[in-house]
């Protein structure tokens, strides 16, 4: 016990300052029966999203340590107030870790949307499967949108409600397509999504459609590219850029793994085919940014997502983050954060080496 409550207390080194203030500030801790402190509260939580694993879990080892007696009715109360204490801590400790991105100044006021889902998610007492479909900041790691849906919704950008003039959303192919860019665009926010060029239908001025694979066909490893096209919305043209980066000879050899897994999982063992492996050539976005935002700029913008991807497959690997309490929303924020600050402080401790093998702390 004496060891668990000194790793304990060398965790709470790693907080940003003025943590336990902001607890009451933002309402997490309202009431000072039973959990007397902000740090009982959040040993609480962690107990919760690690060892409990469900509120009546939680509640029975709380029993058992003879720390604290809550019903699992309290604790799923205080797990859904500390919802924006938790973003907090998340935000500030990413922040203050070096974890999260540097906004470039060409941005300015501009928010950039990260989109993704996952499958398999299981909900409430009866563990019911679902998805979760998210959209957070890239640079604060906030989420803007949380969406629980039967697994048959599809991963699509029509999920997102709150997307405004001033957003530009960023997303995987199987985000980039034409009715998800229609989506997007009618509510008024911009894009930089990966798209499957095979199937991407773009035009050029003559409204002849352009054979992009064609069109990058001379980049050597390395280059960058651009193509001025226009797209079809709602039976009208708008105008659309393609930025490419032809792949390094290691990249594109480890695409063509990943393809080849694919097409095991999803098509019984088929090789890639031709398409396939042309396309698996080159890093190819669609965007709606204009000429004042160069190829480059957009090529490294998405090239920042996959620094905050490492932090999803923790939360996914390592802290059960497909096992929700519930599917409403107060929770889902709680959980989501929650999740997201063992990610923050795993990260923080693998870089500064705080924990050792041996139960030995390194004061850095």
């Amino acid at each position: 016990m004496g060891r668990e409550q000194d790793r304990f207390k060398e965790l709470l080194r790693l907080l940003p300052e003025g943590w336990e203030a902001k607890a009451k500030e933002l309402g997490a801790l309202q009431r000072a029966r039973e959990i007397k402190t902000a740090g009982e509260l959040l040993h609480l939580i962690l107990l919760y999203l690690t060892e409990g694993r469900s509120f009546r879990g939680t509640s029975a080892l709380l029993d058992l340590s003879k720390k604290a007696h809550l019903s699992d009715v309290a604790i799923l109360k205080r797990m859904r107030n500390s919802a924006s204490w938790l973003q907090w801590l998340c935000e500030n400790i990413f922040r203050k870790a070096g974890l999260t991105v540097e906004k470039p100044q060409w941005l300015k006021n501009k928010n950039i949307r990260l989109v993704d889902g996952t499958s398999g998610v299981k909900c409430g007492v009866r563990r019911q499967c679902y998805k979760l479909h998210y959209s957070i900041d890239l640079f604060t790691l906030s989420a803007h949108e949380l969406h629980i849906t039967d697994e048959k919704t599809g991963e699509k950008l029509s999920n997102f409600k709150k997307l405004r003039k001033g957003d530009i959303v960023m997303g995987d192919r199987i985000y980039g397509t034409m009715p998800g860019i229609t989506h997007i665009r009618q509510l008024g926010a911009d894009y930089v999504l990966r798209i499957k060029a095979h199937n991407f239908p773009i035009y050029n001025e003559k409204k002849q459609k352009i054979d992009i694979l064609k069109n990058l066909s001379a980049l050597q490893r390395g280059e960058v590219a651009e193509i001025k096209a226009k797209c079809l919305i709602n039976d009208q043209y708008d105008s659309i850029r393609i930025c490419a980066m032809r792949k390094d000879r290691k990249s594109e050899l480890a695409g063509l793994k990943r393809l080849v897994k694919e097409n095991q999982r999803k098509q019984g063992g088929k090789l890639p085919t031709n398409l396939q492996q042309a396309s698996n050539m080159y890093i190819i976005l669609a965007t709606s940014l204009g000429d004042k935002v160069t190829t480059a700029q957009v090529l490294e913008l998405y090239r920042m997502r996959w620094q905050i991807e490492i932090a999803f497959k923790r939360l996914k690997s390592l802290f059960r983050y497909n096992d929700l309490p519930a599917k409403n929303s107060k929770s889902v924020n709680a959980w989501f954060y929650g999740k997201l600050l063992l990610a923050a402080l795993c990260e923080t401790l693998v870089n500064t080496g705080r924990f050792s093998p041996s139960g030995k702390t390194s004061r850095r």
